[in-house]
């Protein structure tokens, strides 16, 4: 009986904690999902993702992530050359038309020595693979028009293009093989 008690008092308070969670929502205009990849072995080649998308909830008294989704357009990739960008959506990198989308979920949200940590699964050209990003929830600030407290989100990853089967033909010495992924948001309260 004590354990059935105990158990009830735990649901609860954790069912307490997770209503104090509340959605927000990504302010595009001051967002960004950018990427650098090693180019001929001696330069970078910086891009980004132009449209994305997500759902993110904030304990805003504990201020802690909660929930983390998005979704980025792989059709929007930028890296300031047209004829490279038309590359990268082919068959043999990004194959954006059969892949149109890449997806993020967190599977789990730690505090960390210095920020935070996100345990998540990363889906681009089909292939999901677990990803580990740190970073830091910064807030809340009072948004001096919106009257709002809003916060903001950093969380950097590296990964292995060829782990998602992304340019599995192409040189290590043409392109590099690690890329470092950044994202930026800026969240309002929904």
């Amino acid at each position: 009986m004590r354990k059935i008690v105990l158990s009830a008092i735990v649901a609860s308070s954790l069912a307490i904690v997770g209503m104090q969670a509340a959605p927000y929502k990504i302010d595009v205009s001051h967002s960004a999902i950018n990427f650098k990849i090693g180019h001929m072995v001696v330069a970078n080649v910086n891009g980004n993702f132009a449209k994305f998308s997500g759902n993110v909830d904030i304990d805003p008294k504990a201020k802690t992530l909660t929930k983390l989704n998005g979704e980025i357009d792989i059709t929007s990739i930028n890296t300031r050359n047209e004829e490279r960008d038309g590359h990268l959506l082919g068959a043999e990198y990004f194959d954006a038309w059969v892949y149109p989308k890449g997806m993020l979920k967190a599977t789990k949200i730690t505090k960390a020595k210095n920020g935070i940590r996100v345990e998540a699964d990363l889906t681009l050209r089909g292939v999901t693979k677990k990803v580990i990003f740190t970073g830091e929830l910064k807030g809340p600030a009072q948004h001096p028009m919106l009257k709002k407290e809003i916060f903001g989100l950093t969380l950097q990853a590296t990964i292995n293009r060829k782990d998602f089967n992304i340019g599995k033909d192409t040189s290590g010495a043409t392109m590099g093989e690690s890329v470092d992924i950044s994202i930026n948001l800026e969240l309002h309260p929904q």
